[in-house]
C-alpha cells in the first residue's frame, strides 16, 4: 500500500475507489435490511455524521483486504459481504466460531449444506480448496489467520478477494498488512498503534485515534484513504453475532 507521505494520509472523497456510494438511508434502518444489500458495496456503519458507509469488497480486480481486529468484526463483514449476494469461502482453525454465519447465509427453504459443501453460500473449511479460481462469481476467501498460521494466497482471479483476520500487528505480518488494498482496523494497543503510524505515516492524531477507539469504533485505510466508523448493528445480526466487542 503506497502512502501520500511524511504529511500523513488524506481526507477521502466520494470518488475514492475504496468507498463505494453511500447509502439513501439511515443507519437505523440497516437490520430491516436484513444483513444489508445493495449493489453498492457492504455497509460497515456510519461516519461522524451519522451517514451510512459501505465499502467495495469485491471488485474487477483480485483484492486484498487486511482486518487488524477480532473475530466479530470478520463475521459481521463475511455475513454482509454474502447478503449482497457474493459466496464466502472460510479457511480457519476453528470451523465452530463460523457455524452461525454459515447457518445465517443458507438460502431460505433450501436443505441445510454441509460446513465444506462446495455451493454452501458459506462455506468453512481448514485447508483452502484447489477450486477457488474456478467460476467468474463473486467470492470472498477469509483466513482467519487467528487460528491457523498458514498464511493466505493472494487473490487468484477477478472478482474474487481474500480477507486476511489480523489479530494483532506485528513485524512479522507488517508487509501482509501494507500489501493490501484496503485495511479495516479496530482498536490497537499502544505498541501496536506506534507501529501502524510508522507503516502507514500517519499523523499522530491518527495514530492516537487508533489506540483510543470505541470497542464500536474502526478505521477504514486505503491509499489516500481514511474514515473514522462506528459500527451499526440492528436486533437480527446481534443475535447471530451476540454484542458489538473489540475481540473474539
Amino acid at each position: 500500500m503506497t502512502t501520500p507521505g511524511a504529511a500523513g494520509r488524506v481526507a477521502p472523497t466520494r470518488a475514492d475507489p475504496e468507498l463505494a456510494p453511500t447509502f439513501s438511508v439511515p443507519p437505523a434502518m440497516l437490520d430491516a435490511l436484513g444483513p444489508p444489500v445493495r449493489p453498492a458495496g457492504v455497509v460497515l456503519g456510519a461516519d461522524e455524521d451519522g451517514e451510512p458507509v459501505a465499502v467495495t469488497l469485491v471488485r474487477p480486480a483480485p483484492t486484498r483486504v487486511v482486518l487488524l481486529g477480532g473475530l466479530y468484526l470478520a463475521r459481521q463483514v463475511t455475513l454482509r459481504a454474502v447478503g449482497t449476494g457474493t459466496r464466502a469461502v472460510v479457511v480457519t482453525g476453528r470451523p465452530p466460531v463460523w457455524d452461525a454465519v454459515r447457518v445465517a447465509g443458507e438460502v431460505p427453504g433450501a436443505e441445510t449444506s454441509d460446513a465444506d459443501d462446495p455451493a454452501a453460500p458459506v462455506r468453512v473449511v481448514r485447508e483452502a480448496p484447489a477450486d477457488l479460481a474456478a467460476g467468474g462469481e463473486p467470492l470472498l476467501v477469509v483466513y482467519d489467520r487467528g487460528a491457523t498460521a498458514r498464511g493466505p494466497a493472494p487473490a487468484r482471479r477477478p472478482r474474487q478477494t481474500t480477507l486476511v483476520v489480523l489479530p494483532s500487528l506485528v513485524p512479522a505480518v507488517s508487509d501482509l498488512a501494507d500489501d493490501a488494498d484496503l485495511v479495516l482496523i479496530q482498536r490497537l494497543p499502544p505498541h501496536e498503534a506506534e507501529l501502524a503510524g510508522r507503516l502507514w505515516r500517519l499523523t499522530p492524531a491518527m495514530t492516537e485515534t487508533l489506540r483510543t477507539l470505541p470497542d464500536r469504533g474502526i478505521v477504514v485505510l486505503g491509499r489516500n484513504l481514511w474514515r473514522r466508523v462506528d459500527l451499526v448493528t440492528g436486533p437480527r445480526e446481534t443475535a447471530i453475532l451476540g454484542p458489538v466487542r473489540r475481540g473474539d
